[in-house]
């Protein structure tokens, strides 16, 4: 069994099984604009940083899938299939201690260095009252207030332009992101960097 249950500008995301359960294989697919050999590279080192950001957040306290297996030549990594829903399909049963929780752990990412890269409210699952981060393969590692800034001001474009209407759930959002160490000062760039882009 493999089904196709999305398809992204970077990769395919198929539904399939492994050892018996259902499963998610994610390959990354070619770009024929690029020349064969750079392709090849890009791909296989992308699909090595995902997998390496995915255990590294499970690590420090962030629940991601569960890696199977890397297939580092096709750009495959092969995980546990969640069955959990989407925040943003679940938006309006929500607690304030749920939205709470996204920020304290989009904080702890940023703690310890990771960058989300493509935070949106399909890329959180909750399964019974647990969040699940899914899909760091536009991730990197840093250290920088800037690039934690921009990850967290990506989210909140994309929360608040699907659900305009929760202006005071994404403030328990911040909320929660501020229990943690430099909360306030990544909050405080994010104004900077909002001030910048209505004068570009």
């Amino acid at each position: 069994m493999k089904k196709l249950i999305f398809e992204g500008a970077e990769a395919k995301t198929f539904l399939t099984e492994f050892a018996g359960k259902k499963a998610i294989e994610k390959v990354r697919a070619e770009k024929n604009y690029r020349r064969k050999e750079l392709d090849e590279k890009i791909r296989k080192n992308r699909t090595r940083d995902e997998a390496n950001l995915l255990h590294k957040a499970k690590t420090v306290g962030v629940r991601t899938p569960v890696i199977f297996g890397v297939d580092k030549k096709n750009s495959v990594i092969l995980m546990e299939y969640i069955k959990g829903k989407k925040i943003g399909e679940k938006i309006d049963s929500l607690k304030k201690k749920n939205f709470q929780e996204i920020g304290k752990q989009i904080s702890l990412l940023h703690l310890n260095s990771i960058v989300h890269g493509d935070l949106t409210t399909n890329n959180i699952l909750i399964k019974k009252e647990k969040l699940f981060f899914v899909d760091f393969g536009l991730g990197f590692n840093s250290k920088k207030t800037e690039d934690f800034a921009v990850d967290l001001l990506g989210f909140k474009r994309t929360f608040l332009s699907s659900f305009p209407q929760k202006e005071k759930e994404w403030k328990q959002v911040e909320k929660g992101y501020c229990k943690k160490a430099r909360g306030k000062e990544v909050l405080k760039r994010i104004k900077e960097v909002e001030k910048r882009g209505r004068y570009l």
